[in-house]
C-alpha cells in the first residue's frame, strides 16, 4: 500500500501473542473506536498472515509461548525479509529489570515503540492509541467495513403492507449497510425513507435496527441501496454489529493461512 493509500484507508493493527485478558481490556475497546484490529494468539501464524498484510502495525506481547531470547529472535527475523520493510513493529513487555529490558530491545528495530504490560490496562490502552494514531492507523476512514458478498446468510428483512422484503447485504459497517435490490422490487424503497424494525440476519444472529435509505444507485442488473442506521437504533445493536464485523474480518484473515504454512522456525535455538 502506498503512503497515499495509507492516508486514505488506514492500516491494520495486529497483536501477536494476545491472551483473553488483553483481548477484552484492549483489543475489543480499540474495535469499538473503529480501529481495524486483529489478534494472533499463536505466534507461528504471524508471519504467514503478515506477509499478506505487510504494511500493517504489529505489536508482539512478550509474555508466553517463547522465552525472551525466542521473542527477540522472532522479532529480529522480520528484518531479514524485504516484504516486511513497511511493517511497523512494537513490543509490549512484562515487568523486567532495566538491564534485561535493555538487552532485549538492543539491535531491534521497533518503530512502533516499547510498551509495558506492567501498566494497568487503562494507561496501556491509551499508550497504544497514541502509537497507532501516530502511525496513521485510521487514515481518513471513519468506520471499519466488512464485505458480505460471499456470506450466504447476510440479509436485511422487513415487512411493508403485509409483504416481506429481503435484500442481500453487500457490506456493512457500524453506521449502515449497502444491499442488493432487484429491479422488480424497485418500488420497495425511496430516498430518505425510514424503515423501522428492520431485521439484520448476520449468520446466526438477528439484530433489529431502524434504517434510513440514503442512496439508491443503478448497478447493472440490480439496484444498490445504501441505508444508514438511525439514532433510534439502540447502542447494544450497534455493538453487536461491530462484533460481527470483527469476527468476519478475523475469520477471513485466518482463512488465508493453512497449517502447512505455519512458521516452524526454532527461534529459541537461533543465536
Amino acid at each position: 500500500m502506498s503512503e497515499a493509500d495509507k492516508s486514505i484507508y488506514g492500516r491494520k493493527v495486529f497483536f501477536v501473542g494476545a491472551n483473553a485478558a488483553f483481548e477484552m481490556q484492549v483489543a475489543s475497546r480499540l474495535r469499538l473506536m473503529e480501529y481495524e484490529v486483529y489478534t494472533i494468539i499463536d505466534y507461528r501464524k504471524a508471519k504467514p498472515l503478515l506477509r499478506k498484510n505487510a504494511d500493517s502495525i504489529c505489536f508482539c506481547l512478550v509474555e508466553n509461548q517463547l522465552s525472551l531470547k525466542g521473542w527477540h529472535n522472532f522479532i529480529k527475523s522480520f528484518e531479514n525479509e524485504g516484504v516486511f520493510s513497511l511493517l511497523d513493529v512494537g513490543v509490549i513487555l512484562p515487568d523486567l529489570p532495566e538491564e534485561k529490558k535493555a538487552n532485549f530491545i538492543s539491535e531491534l528495530q521497533l518503530d512502533a515503540g516499547v510498551l509495558s504490560l506492567d501498566l494497568d490496562p487503562e494507561p496501556l490502552f491509551h499508550e497504544i492509541v497514541k502509537v497507532i494514531d501516530s502511525k496513521n492507523a485510521k487514515g481518513m476512514r471513519k468506520y471499519v467495513r466488512a464485505s458480505c458478498i460471499n456470506e450466504p446468510n447476510a440479509d436485511i428483512l422487513w415487512v411493508k403492507d403485509n409483504r416481506m422484503f429481503k435484500l442481500k447485504i453487500i457490506d456493512i459497517s457500524s453506521v449502515g449497510i449497502a444491499a442488493k435490490l432487484s429491479m422488480g422490487q424497485a418500488n420497495a424503497v425511496f430516498i430518505n425513507q425510514i424503515i423501522e424494525n428492520v431485521t439484520l440476519n448476520l449468520k446466526n444472529v438477528q439484530i433489529v435496527v431502524d434504517l434510513k435509505i440514503d442512496a439508491i444507485k443503478s448497478a447493472g442488473d440490480f439496484l444498490l441501496v445504501v441505508g444508514m442506521f438511525t439514532t433510534s437504533t439502540v447502542p447494544a445493536a450497534i455493538n453487536e454489529i461491530r462484533e460481527y464485523i470483527a469476527q468476519t474480518l478475523q475469520q477471513n484473515l485466518f482463512s488465508m493461512v493453512r497449517n502447512s504454512e505455519l512458521d516452524r522456525t526454532e527461534y529459541e535455538k537461533l543465536e
